[in-house]
């Protein structure tokens, strides 16, 4: 059987995957720190749905971080 050798990522690339993989961690290191001092923590997924750069919807986190009993119900207000 043939062995599969991939290409090598281009610069591009590489900045790519080295940038997600330090806000990876940063954000790990924020949410550990912040559940540490008595946060509430709430990751919710999502996705950009309408991008010029690629066909297929982007994922993102939507993340709140809440004191208990100390947030504030948002007030709706008519326009």
């Amino acid at each position: 059987m043939a062995e599969i050798y991939p290409f090598p990522k281009t610069a591009d690339e590489q900045e790519a995957e080295h940038r997600l993989t330090e806000a990876m961690h940063a954000l790990n290191a924020a949410i550990k720190h912040a559940a540490q001092c008595g946060f509430e923590i709430e990751l919710r997924p999502g996705t950009w749905s309408f991008t010029t750069y690629t066909r297929m919807p982007v994922p993102y986190l939507d993340f709140t971080a809440r004191l208990p009993g100390r947030h504030v119900v948002p007030e709706f207000v008519e326009v």
